[in-house]
């Protein structure tokens, strides 16, 4: 058989951005308290079979919200050993993607069927201040809402002759990537390096 030997020149972009597809949850994460909604179609963001259950069956039988969020702190400081901070209403979204957020909200494609769980002891892990409670929990919620959406990065540096350099996951910001980089790379606009 007669062959023959024919070298190729390409061109390809040193850094390649895309999506991290084994991206860990955020709630795997140290938290102010915990993220636990009650949904057929979805798995709470923090996995408690003991809250889960306390929030599902306590809302079967209360007559509104303050009596729901009554009937969950009861719930947990007879069932466990926590002793409970405060408790938030948390709301989803879902409308070609998911959203929560802090509150309740009615409307179309809306549903209150969350609450974030403050516990003494949880609150300990980050020593949040109770006034500081809601804008954390809206930053880890925000946080999360990405993760669920698949809004997590992940990046691939080569060489100028073609070999690996460096690689890095689990950035929610393409913009975070950069601290990363050589120095050569600080005023490139890292969006064009991005692949869907």
């Amino acid at each position: 058989m007669k062959t023959y030997e024919r070298t190729v020149t390409t061109t390809e972009p040193r850094l390649v951005i895309s999506h991290d597809e084994s991206a860990e949850s955020p709630r795997n994460d140290d938290n102010l308290g915990h993220f636990i909604t009650v949904d057929s179609n979805y798995y709470s963001p923090d996995k408690n079979e003991t809250l889960e259950s306390i929030v599902k069956a306590n809302g079967d039988r209360a007559k509104n919200q303050a009596d729901h969020i009554r009937m969950i702190k009861n719930g947990i400081e007879a069932e466990t050993d926590e002793k409970v901070l405060a408790i938030y209403p948390v709301s989803k979204y879902e409308h070609s993607g998911i959203s929560y957020k802090l509150g309740s909200f009615s409307g179309f494609d809306h549903s209150n069927n969350g609450f974030y769980i403050v516990t003494e002891k949880s609150q300990k892990v980050v020593g949040t201040k109770k006034k500081d409670f809601e804008k954390v929990i809206q930053a880890e919620i925000d946080l999360f809402n990405k993760y669920a959406n698949g809004e997590v990065y992940q990046f691939v540096l080569i060489d100028k002759d073609g070999e690996f350099e460096d690689s890095c996951c689990g950035f929610y910001k393409i913009e975070d990537i950069r601290e990363h980089l050589p120095e050569e790379w600080k005023n490139e606009d890292l969006e064009k390096y991005y692949e869907i």
